[in-house]
């Protein structure tokens, strides 16, 4: 990290559900300068017995996501960009994703999908998950009209494992954006069974970034320094997201929580004085992070610096995919230095 002043420019399926990699690979390769790059193309699902819905997480780094080709393994597809289809029976199915950007270049990607109708009697396995950056909390919600559930068994998908009803707080040691699967098994009292698996993304903070030279788009981790003695203000200048749980955090030289949940609240214009509103000393490093609570990144949050002292503007974007992601508009901030007398 270097210091800088900164001056340039329901997913449930009774008996068994799980979905895996199996092949990633893409079309259509450019090559040469300011040749058109491949879109990167990826998915999650989430299955109810035999009815799947698939989220797209397809990202394009040189311009946009426009087209979506399904391919759901049975003989069937759909050319939208999130897809649902019900399986005429259980097995499993390689589906299959190809997106095309704007400018006609394909990416593609497979992945299995296991599904299994509903048993007579069994118990409705469901959980909901909530996340903040790498630590995710799982709420069970299952049911059973028939009978009791006895038993609990959570797959994280990273090893680790729980037979606890609520197992608490779950931190993943992923170091950058990773896709994990949640599985859940209940047991009832008849020995019945039922799987939910959802697939979440989750992603370190994001930490800010500063441009390292006037329009190059190139990025380095970096703190803000204050030229002199002064106060310091942040305010939140607009949002364009709907995550619960963005959290914007001053890290150093105290550590304060500016926003809890800045998708939502506070309202857009609110000024926070860091510190209750001390002096901090010329040469004083400034550092900051925003922790995600989106649980269907389709890349990694940023936290983009612009401006010069006394004042940055900090550009954040949640990694949630669509055709004009990244945009960086998710949480615009500013932190203004207020010298001092």
């Amino acid at each position: 990290m270097r210091g800088t002043h900164w001056n340039s420019p329901r997913l449930i399926a009774v008996g068994f559900a799980v979905v895996s990699l199996a092949m990633v690979g893409c079309g259509k390769d450019s090559t040469g300068p300011g040749a058109n790059g491949t879109p990167t193309a990826d998915f999650a699902s989430a299955c109810t017995d035999l009815s799947c819905t698939f989220t797209n997480l397809s990202v394009d780094a040189d311009g946009t996501v426009a087209g979506a080709a399904w391919d759901f393994g049975d003989g069937l597809g759909a050319s939208s960009m999130a897809a649902s289809h019900t399986f005429a029976g259980a097995g499993v199915f390689n589906v299959k994703l190809t997106v095309t950007d704007n400018l006609g270049a394909e990416g593609t990607v497979t992945k299995t999908v296991s599904v299994a109708a509903a048993l007579a009697g069994a118990p409705t396995a469901d959980f909901s998950v909530t996340c903040s950056s790498l630590d995710c909390t799982v709420t069970d919600q299952s049911s059973d009209l028939g009978g009791t559930i006895v038993g609990w068994a959570w797959d994280f998908g990273d090893s680790q494992t729980s037979t606890a009803q609520a197992p608490g707080v779950h931190h993943y040691a992923a170091t950058t954006r990773t896709l994990y699967t949640i599985a859940l098994t209940v047991t009832d009292n008849s020995g019945l069974t039922s799987t939910k698996s959802a697939q979440i993304t989750v992603s370190p903070p994001a930490e800010l970034q500063c441009q390292d030279a006037s329009g190059t788009g190139t990025y380095a981790s970096c703190d803000l320094v204050l030229d002199g003695n002064a106060s310091v203000s942040v305010k939140l200048e607009g949002r364009s997201c709907d995550a619960h749980g963005d959290s914007f955090q001053i890290t150093a030289p105290v550590a304060e929580t500016i926003l809890a949940d800045g998708c939502y609240t506070p309202a857009v214009g609110s000024e926070f004085s860091l510190n209750g509103g001390a002096v901090f000393a010329a040469g004083t490093h400034l550092k900051a992070r925003v922790i995600s609570g989106a649980t269907n990144q389709s890349s990694a949050p940023s936290l983009h610096v612009t401006g010069s002292y006394p004042t940055w503007t900090l550009s954040f974007d949640d990694g949630v995919g669509g055709v004009h992601e990244p945009d960086f508009d998710d949480l615009v901030l500013t932190v203004t230095a207020h010298p001092a007398p």
